[in-house]
């Protein structure tokens, strides 16, 4: 009892002692410039103000909401620090700086701060012409600054024992130090930017802060940044998975060690069955650790560690994919463009995900989401292999862990070997005993849905061959009874909204019509433009319409709304230039899918993971009833055709009309889809702006300029519902162009509709209105004008009537009816189908 007292009393203490070296201390001082009115005034129980210099100008800071401070040459800030004499001195030898700074530009120079209080001499810490952080008595650091670019410097100072310096967490140079109460050391006053002989260039600082002893690495590395790597970035022992299946999984991770490639796993964190694997170099110091784990039992939960170099990394889980029998949900995180050079953004799209999966399924991520698909475009240049740690997997790291990827290749990926050499798609590839195809194209089996991913750089030497195996595997996926959904997954649009030169003929040309012929393709998802669009291709074939998904919000720098550059497509229903995320959740018991895009806005208008567009597919519900057109209406140049009501099991998404010319020709003359929403550009609050807001669907209109005058036509329509099932066409329904009669008819407040329906059998009805009491008359012509039949309606008062019109003893053909009332004559076709 006392040994386990002991030991119980030592781990809290050191548990104490690792949260007192990483935890973050008071600052003495902080300055965050969000005030524009008073741009050196101190946090709040932080410090005393600044005093100003020269001039300065306040400016946005790094996000929305932030201010921040623009100060040139000659200007600088008196800092007042209030930290006392320590270090062994007279003097202040023990301290910390934090600047949150970006630049306009390289090749000047810019400096940090000055220690002299008379700014007589030389700054103590400067951004040289070549963009390098540091000063000739200690050293400059080999990292470049990147003009435009955020960054969080951290300056670490204990004279007498280290001046060293942190770029966004990271060390960059353990420079020179000075003597106790020497040049680093400070009185009673810092200059801020100051430097006395004009190496003090434009500088942006949105957060200025100083501590009253030196922070640690660990403090440094807690206080983060923006994003950036300063140096060869290898991340040692982080498992990345892939290539998923019902009985296996790929681990891979780096490591610069060549030896003891393994994985320990097991069904409990006990582990206890190990596999071992093999290594190869990407490119020197980033070498690719692999483990196959085979044998696994299907939709079950794994937990493992890997080891290499003699270490082993910390305890992960990952889940199998299920096997065909299962009946339950399947989740995947659906991502594209997440490359950038300042991954700030991908790191927080990244997070809010893992976050919102927590928020929704619960904290073991694993159980609930089986995969990422990622629609390429992971590092800026393919052919550097730093990015690679950098920019993809540092950033995915906080899920890739725990849930596989599968990803094709972007643009930006360029077919670089360094790409593929990362990917291990063996089982899945599309062409296995093909190398120069083997992991551009796979596909993956899970539950009762097929997950295919094409490569559409490479449409020149290999855009048939993959034509061509797309028909094979969409043609076998339809005669497959289990898969109900085929999801696609490549990276160029067909068209695009926000990005117009972003689209590829490929696409639309030969991807389109093979996609057209089959009914289980329900998505496609691409990114290149770095925004959400999402859209509906109408197919010609019932039940093949699908909807076209741009995921390409990612992380990288977001395409804007610019006048001239962006293009309204029917075809694409809501554009958001925003930062996002996706889960699609399938229901394989109810053969069913829901996918849901949640937002982080962007620069000007920020969101929190707010679920911006929510869609979804249901196999089996019924699609919407056969509509028809109650009447039209002329008004001066436009005629309007007014249908009834949605009637069906969803609601009313698109509305799909034709005129015909004639029934022997069925020449279409208007064609025309319009939808429940146009979600395009932002309005002066940077709010995205729906078009069709207020627009009634059930009322179609066009110009009569696209009508020949006094021709008779044909008009029929059709419905969609938000689960892309089309109604049947309604009936035809002739009408005519007014001629003369008609035109002065109206003028006089006479109305002859068009009969309904119509073509009819047996029975149909004459809608008629006259604008005083008066007798009515109708006679039916045949199509030689002889009257074969005539009504008399008696005296009827002013107002709206109906004739019900029996036809039982007519032989099918075409009629004209005619209305006399007074001295107006209004007639109109009809066609008997009996």
């Amino acid at each position: 009892m006392i040994l386990r007292t002991i030991c119980l009393i030592l781990t809290t203490f050191l548990l104490f002692i690792g949260e007192l070296q990483s935890a973050i201390p008071d600052r003495a001082g902080w300055w965050k410039f969000d005030n524009a009115a008073d741009l050196q005034k101190a946090e709040p129980g932080f410090g005393i103000d600044l005093t100003l210099v020269g001039s300065h100008t306040a400016t946005p800071g790094h996000e929305a909401g932030d201010g921040a401070v623009l100060i040139g040459p000659g200007s600088y800030y008196k800092m007042q620090h209030q930290i006392s004499a320590n270090g062994g001195g007279s003097k202040v030898n023990e301290y910390t700086l934090q600047f949150d700074f970006k630049i306009p530009a390289n090749g000047v120079w810019h400096t940090f701060f000055q220690t002299d209080i008379n700014n007589s001499n030389d700054g103590d810490l400067f951004i040289n012409t070549s963009g390098n952080i540091g000063v000739a008595a200690a050293g400059y650091g080999t990292y470049q600054i990147i003009p435009g670019e955020w960054y969080r410097l951290i300056v670490s100072v204990k004279n007498g024992s280290h001046f060293t310096y942190y770029l966004d967490g990271q060390l960059v140079m353990n420079g020179n130090f000075q003597a106790i109460d020497d040049r680093f050391s400070l009185e009673n006053l810092l200059l801020v930017f100051a430097d006395e002989d004009g190496e003090d260039s434009d500088i942006i600082c949105s957060e200025l802060a100083v501590w009253d002893h030196p922070l640690t690495a660990e403090q440094a590395a807690e206080l983060g940044g923006f994003g950036h790597i300063t140096g060869p970035f290898v991340m040692t022992r982080i498992p990345y998975l892939q290539a998923q299946g019902s009985n296996t999984m790929t681990v891979c991770w780096h490591d610069i060690s060549t030896a003891g490639t393994g994985v320990q796993y097991g069904l409990d964190s006990t582990l206890g069955l190990a596999m071992t694997g093999s290594s190869e170099v990407i490119s020197d110091p980033y070498r690719w650790h692999t483990v196959k784990l085979n044998g696994l039992q299907p939709n079950s939960r794994y937990f493992y560690k890997v080891q290499s170099g003699g270490a082993e990394s910390a305890m992960y889980a990952f889940k199998t994919l299920p096997d065909p029998t299962y009946k339950g949900k399947l989740r995947f995180l659906l991502l594209s463009d997440t490359h950038a050079t300042d991954t700030t953004m991908a790191g927080k799209v990244l997070r809010a995900a893992k976050d919102k999966i927590s928020e929704l399924y619960g904290p073991d991520i694993e159980n609930h989401v089986s995969g990422i698909f990622h629609s390429g475009d992971v590092v800026v240049s393919g052919n550097i292999p730093g990015q690679y740690s950098k920019q993809y997997f540092k950033p995915l790291s906080a899920l890739s862990s725990n849930i596989p990827t599968m990803v094709v290749a972007g643009n930006h990926e360029g077919e670089s070997p360094y790409f593929y050499q990362y990917l291990k798609l063996d089982d899945q590839s599309a062409f296995p005993q093909l190398p120069s195809l083997k992991e551009k194209v796979w596909f993956l089996k899970a539950g009762n849905s097929l997950f295919i991913g094409m490569n559409t750089n490479i449409i020149d030497p290999y855009g048939a061959a993959q034509a061509n195996w797309l028909n094979a595997k969409l043609n076998e996926a339809e005669n497959d009874s289990i898969i109900d959904f085929v999801f696609l997954f490549f990276h160029h649009p067909p068209f695009s909204e926000l990005w117009v030169v972003g689209g590829t003929d490929y696409v639309v040309n030969v991807l389109f019509p093979i996609i057209k012929k089959y009914t289980k393709v329900q998505q496609m998802y691409y990114g290149h433009t770095h925004g959400f669009e999402r859209g509906t291709i109408t197919s010609g074939d019932a039940g093949a319409d699908f909807r076209i998904i741009c995921s390409g919000g990612g992380g990288g720098p977001n395409d804007p709304w610019r006048e001239g550059e962006n293009r309204d497509f029917n075809d694409i229903h809501k554009t958001f230039n925003h930062y996002f995320f996706q889960i699609l959740e399938i229901d394989i018991e109810n053969h069913s899918f829901r996918n849901s895009m949640y937002s982080l806005g962007n620069n000007n208008d920020p969101r929190n993971s707010e679920l911006m567009d929510t869609w979804y597919k249901s196999k089996n519900q019924a699609g919407p009833e056969t509509p028809g057109l109650l009447n039209f209406e002329i008004t001066g140049n436009h005629i309007q055709f007014n249908t009834s009501e949605f009637s069906g099991s969803d609601s009313l998404m698109s509305v799909h009309f034709q005129v015909i010319d004639s029934l022997q020709s069925s020449n279409i003359v208007i064609d025309s889809i319009t939808h429940w929403t146009n979600i395009y550009n932002i309005d002066q609050y940077f709010k995205p702006v729906d078009i069709n807001k207020g627009i009634n669907l059930l009322q179609s209109t066009i110009s009569l300029a696209q009508l020949n005058e006094g021709k008779n036509y044909y008009f029929r329509v059709r419905y969609r519902d938000h689960n892309l099932k089309w109604s049947d066409w309604s009936g035809l329904t002739s009408f005519s162009t007014l001629g003369t009669e008609e035109i002065q008819g109206r003028h006089q407040g006479y109305y002859l509709d068009q009969n309904i329906p119509n073509p009819f059998r047996n029975h149909t009805k004459f809608t008629y209105r006259i604008p005083e009491k008066c007798e009515v008359i109708f006679r039916v012509y045949d199509k030689n004008h002889r009257i074969i039949m005539e009504i008399n309606e008696g005296i009827k008062d002013k107002g709206t009537h109906i004739l019900d019109f029996n036809a039982e003893n007519l032989a099918s053909d075409i009629y004209v009816y005619e209305m006399n009332a007074k001295n107006v004559t209004l007639s109109k076709k009809m066609l008997l189908i009996n």
